[in-house]
């Protein structure tokens, strides 16, 4: 076994952390385990940036649906370029993720699968010339799916998300989700990214004494899950 890199910070101020938080719930647990993931990563000396997707845009939620001009230019590209431009209200996000060392995704697990406001998220910024592109010739590509990645920045992902299934019935449908952000998301970034996963299921039939305990072990999670900073000289 072979331990997965450790990468070095991005200097005295940390790991440039984006939070992707999908919930429409002010008050909600999900809401909770992202607050704790912050506040984690904030005490150990990294720089973290949550995009909340339901109050993104102008305190209203991310448009998630693909309009049709978006998706003929997906084909088409933004002239003279043959890839797409992302639509006004996207490109900020395309560029908080173009920036960012690590990404955080926490939502709760809807049907085994994310939150629609996240696919939305998914299908409208990652888009072709911005998360990958095709190779040329001889060009070093992911050896996951032939293409260039396009968030090479990106060196660390990590999902806290909740499941109101039991972890056997997650597995038997497959965790859509999982397999989403763990497979077909990884290619778009580093070579060497490692992704974390933590999950509580059964959410709602568990105690409050294991919600909190799972908040306990989110917090001990993320304290720890990036290099520390180096000391300005």
């Amino acid at each position: 076994w072979t331990p997965p890199p450790v990468y070095g910070s991005s200097g005295p101020g940390g790991w440039k952390v984006l939070l992707i938080h999908a919930h429409p719930l002010k008050g909600s647990y999900s809401a909770a385990l992202a607050q704790t993931v912050s506040t984690s990563l904030s005490a150990a000396g990294h720089s973290v940036e949550v995009l909340d997707l339901y109050r993104c845009d102008r305190g209203k939620p991310l448009q998630p649906a693909l309009t049709e001009e978006e998706r003929a230019r997906y084909f088409t590209g933004t002239p003279p370029s043959q890839y797409p431009d992302p639509s006004p209200d996207i490109a900020p996000i395309v560029e908080k993720l173009r920036s960012a060392d690590a990404l955080v995704f926490v939502y709760p697990t809807w049907w085994m699968s994310v939150p629609a406001i996240l696919k939305g998220l998914f299908d409208r910024a990652l888009l072709p010339g911005v998360t990958f592109r095709l190779p040329t010739t001889g060009e070093k590509t992911s050896p996951l799916n032939g293409l260039v990645p396009g968030l090479q920045n990106v060196k660390k992902v990590a999902t806290v998300t909740t499941y109101g299934s039991p972890w056997y019935f997650v597995a038997l449908a497959s965790d859509c989700g999982r397999a989403l952000i763990g497979r077909a998301l990884l290619p778009l970034f580093s070579n060497d990214c490692t992704i974390l996963w933590k999950g509580l299921y059964s959410l709602d039939s568990v105690s409050e004494r294991d919600r909190s305990r799972f908040l306990e072990e989110v917090e001990q999670t993320f304290s720890m899950w990036l290099p520390p900073p180096r000391k300005a000289s």
